[in-house]
């Protein structure tokens, strides 16, 4: 018998292609997918996007930027118009990941460089950092000697070319100082930081995630929603409705609804956890929050609907479904912040809805953006879960037929 049963699963297993494909092709998909978003997320890969405003303008600052441009691990860029306004809000509507604003000369005394970076990309300024650190040390180690020189000398002796005793007797001197004790010149720290902040440190990262779980388990508790389509059809219901005048139409319009009223419930109790836990202001931006909730809605019903209709039983759409939406949540950032990915994940990232639902979240309720900047987004996910309901529509006619 046990064997008996082994060689019925086997077989069927066999005759159903689908299966088959989901089982054995699938998973490995899924890794290739996985590892790629995953591994391109370590500091090797990531090219952050760096955006300069030189306002000392002096040789050694011009040759700083020419050396930063040139960076193959940064996507730097110079700031039209080169000015410190440019560069906060740049960094502040996401379109850079970090800004870097030239003080004065870096040769010189003080603190050249202001590094502006966005609280929800806390890994922005030390990489930025360490790029403009390597920069410094590989193209203009002139630089750096003419500054150390520069803190040494006030404080021991003049230098002059070729004297070097004099110089080794500062090295043994300095080391002395600092074996006993005593007050040695402090190695300046040339960077400075600025975070852009919209009212508390965290709650940038906040958003980020609560605009990240929405659209994914939106995704999630809309396509549970659209089964109802596949049960009613081995029920005989849908024959039932399809032998009315109206067919699906009325019955998919339903369902269409049901999940966008979930969807906007559903969002509202994150945010409002959101609200009361982290302080996050959805209270004062009501209105354009609901909106971008309902888009959320579209999207998710409209998805849901597309893929069910495109499958023939229970265990297809969920597996379907589940890839589905776990490739376009990582992808799409729901997983892993897409500053951290590889460019071409990052442009990857904006054919999936969860970018766009994260970006209209945080543009509303961290970087306090115009309605107007909100509408390509809410664009995109009404398209989307338009799209998808019409595809449930025309499935649910050539069944009909």
């Amino acid at each position: 018998m046990m064997f008996a049963m082994f060689r019925v699963m086997l077989l069927r297993l066999l005759r159903d292609r689908g299966a088959l494909a989901m089982t054995f092709l699938l998973p490995p998909l899924v890794f290739v997918i996985f590892a790629t978003v995953f591994a391109g997320s370590t500091g090797e890969n990531i090219k952050l996007k760096l955006v300069i405003a030189d306002q000392a303008r002096t040789p050694a600052s011009g040759r700083l930027v020419e050396a930063l441009l040139q960076d193959g691990h940064l996507r730097a860029l110079s700031a039209d118009p080169n000015t410190a306004k440019t560069v906060r809000r740049q960094v502040r509507a996401g379109k850079a990941d970090a800004g870097l604003i030239i003080l004065s000369d870096p040769a010189g005394a003080g603190t050249p460089f202001l590094i502006v970076t966005d609280t929800t990309r806390a890994m922005a300024a030390p990489m930025t950092r360490g790029r403009i650190q390597a920069a410094l040390s590989e193209r203009l180690p002139d630089i750096m000697l003419e500054k150390a020189l520069g803190m040494v000398e006030p404080a021991y002796a003049p230098l002059s070319p070729g004297q070097k005793s004099q110089a080794e007797a500062i090295v043994d001197k300095v080391h002395d100082d600092a074996k006993a004790g005593r007050a040695v010149p402090a190695a300046q720290d040339m960077f400075a930081t600025e975070a852009i902040s919209g009212g508390g440190k965290s709650r940038g990262a906040i958003t980020y995630y609560a605009g990240a779980v929405t659209i994914l388990f939106a995704l999630f508790s809309a396509v549970n929603a659209a089964m109802t389509l596949i049960e009613e059809r081995r029920a005989g219901v849908a024959d039932r409705i399809l032998a009315g005048a109206a067919g699906m139409v009325p019955a998919l319009n339903g369902k269409f609804l049901f999940i966008v009223l979930q969807t906007v419930l559903q969002a509202a109790a994150i945010f409002l956890v959101a609200q009361l836990l982290y302080d996050t202001q959805v209270r004062s931006h009501l209105l354009p929050w609901l909106a971008t909730s309902v888009c959320v809605g579209v999207c998710a019903g409209g998805m849901a609907l597309g893929i069910v209709s495109l499958t023939q039983t229970r265990d297809q759409a969920q597996l379907v479904s589940t890839f589905l939406i776990l490739i376009l949540a990582a992808v799409g950032g729901s997983m892993v912040p897409r500053f951290l990915m590889p460019p071409w994940l990052q442009t990857l990232g904006f054919f999936t809805p969860h970018a766009w639902a994260i970006d209209a979240y945080q543009a509303l309720l961290w970087r306090d953006a115009e309605w107007t900047s909100l509408y390509p987004a809410w664009g995109v996910l009404v398209g989307v879960g338009l799209a998808g309901l019409m595809l449930a529509h025309v499935m649910a006619r050539l069944v009909r037929r």
